[in-house]
C-alpha cells in the first residue's frame, strides 16, 4: 500500500494493508460491496456541492438539496449520513441521529458504517499527507453479513447501547477503557476494524515516535482544534 522508501513504521504498514482488505469483506451488517461503496461515497463527499454549502453555513440544517452521490446503491438517508460523517461530524446531533434511526437504519448498521468510513479516512488522509494518490478501492468479497453484535451492550446515556466496562482510571488519568472504544462496543467487529487502523498513529503513553509524548500531545491537540474536534 505504501512505497518501500517511505519512513513508515512496520506496525503502521502491517495495520493499514489488512484494514483496507478487511473493508472489502462482509461485515456484521453490511456486505463487502456495501462497505467498499461507503468508502467511495466518503471520497465523493469531499467534492460534494451540498456538503460544501452546508459546511459553510451557520447550521447544516439551513441548506437543503441533493448530495453529489458516487453510487446509487444506498438510500438517500444513508448517503446523507456518510457525507455528513465525512465532512461535518462535529455538528451531528441527537435529533439527526434519531431521524436516521427512524428512516429504518438500525443502530448496528450505523456503528459499522461509522467504523468503515472513519477507517477509510485515516488511510486516505495518510496518503494525502505523503503526497500519494489514494489507494485503489479493494475488490469486494462475496458473502453474507454475520449479524453478530454485542447483546450485552448497555444503555449508559449515549445515543446507542455501548460496551459495558469498568469505570476505573488508568495511569494517564483517563478511563482504562476509553469512551471511543465503548462507543463502538455494540458491534465488536466494527470496533476492531477502526482500532486496528487507528492504533499505530497514537498512544497515550510511550508513543513510538521520535518526538516526545508531550510534543505528540501538542500536535494532537492542535490538529484536533483545527478540525473542530473537541473530544
Amino acid at each position: 500500500m505504501y512505497p518501500d522508501h517511505l519512513p513508515l513504521r512496520p506496525d503502521l504498514r502491517d495495520a493499514h494493508s489488512p484494514s483496507w482488505q478487511a473493508i472489502a469483506q462482509p461485515g456484521a451488517f453490511w456486505s463487502g460491496s456495501d462497505r467498499v461503496d461507503m468508502v467511495r461515497e466518503a471520497r465523493a463527499a469531499l467534492s460534494c456541492s451540498l456538503c460544501s454549502a452546508r459546511k459553510s453555513a451557520l447550521s447544516p440544517n439551513a441548506v437543503s438539496g441533493v448530495h453529489d452521490a458516487a453510487t446509487g446503491n444506498f438510500d438517500l438517508q444513508v448517503i446523507d449520513a456518510i457525507h455528513r460523517i465525512r465532512t461535518d461530524p462535529g455538528r451531528l446531533t441527537l435529533t439527526w441521529f434519531n431521524e436516521l434511526m427512524a428512516s429504518g437504519l438500525s443502530q448496528q448498521h450505523y456503528v459499522e458504517m461509522v467504523a468503515v468510513v472513519n477507517s477509510s479516512v485515516i488511510i486516505d488522509t495518510l496518503h494525502q499527507s505523503l503526497g500519494l494518490p489514494l489507494a485503489p478501492l479493494p475488490q469486494p468479497v462475496d458473502g453474507k453479513p454475520s449479524g453478530e453484535y454485542n447483546t450485552d451492550a448497555i444503555d449508559d446515556g449515549a445515543w446507542l447501547p455501548i460496551l459495558a466496562a469498568r469505570q476505573d482510571v488508568s495511569a494517564t488519568g483517563l478511563p482504562t477503557v476509553p469512551n471511543i472504544a465503548r462507543s463502538m462496543g455494540l458491534v465488536p467487529s466494527a470496533g476492531a476494524l477502526f482500532f486496528t487502523t487507528f492504533r499505530p498513529h497514537y498512544a497515550l503513553m510511550d508513543i513510538p515516535l521520535s518526538i516526545s509524548q508531550a510534543q505528540a500531545e501538542f500536535v494532537a491537540s492542535r490538529v484536533s482544534a483545527l478540525n473542530q474536534c473537541f473530544y
